[in-house]
């Protein structure tokens, strides 16, 4: 496998919530992949603190469950600095963290985001059968078209 120099994975999630914790398997598939752990990181939501840790970074890949119907299972695309900023008590989405990091720390950090559909997210520690699937689907997609 490539190295993942200066770039770095985050994982967004909860492993408690079913298919939820689809970016954290993800970041533990490419552990055993052998990517070194400094370069990845487990979070349960992006915070607006977030946009100073990607500031140091060259590239930063979000991994994230979603509910909607996606074709193949899951997405994976560039993804650029929105153009406004709103804050919530929840969550901030990743191209507002990326608009922080710009207007903040003068710095654009090349963003990607891989979606996986997910479909249970109950309260219990494991994926539903279709979304093993398309984290499958995904996960070989991501290794073979961006480090083999």
């Amino acid at each position: 496998m490539k190295k993942l120099d200066n770039t770095l994975v985050i994982g967004i999630g909860n492993n408690t919530r079913q298919d939820d914790g689809l970016g954290w398997v993800f970041l533990d598939l490419l552990e055993k992949e052998g990517l070194k752990t400094n370069n990845l990181l487990y979070k349960y939501q992006l915070m607006v603190e977030d946009a100073e840790l990607i500031s140091t970074y060259k590239t930063v890949i979000f991994i994230d469950a979603c509910k909607s119907e996606i074709k193949d299972g899951f997405s994976f695309e560039r993804i650029y600095p929105s153009k406004e900023v709103s804050f919530s008590t929840h969550s901030v989405p990743p191209n507002q963290i990326l608009n922080l990091c710009e207007t903040l720390y003068t710095k654009k950090p090349k963003a990607y985001l891989m979606k996986i559909q997910g479909y249970q997210w109950n309260i219990e520690v494991g994926l539903s059968k279709q979304a093993k699937t398309n984290l499958k689907n995904g996960f070989s997609y991501f290794i073979e078209n961006h480090f083999r």
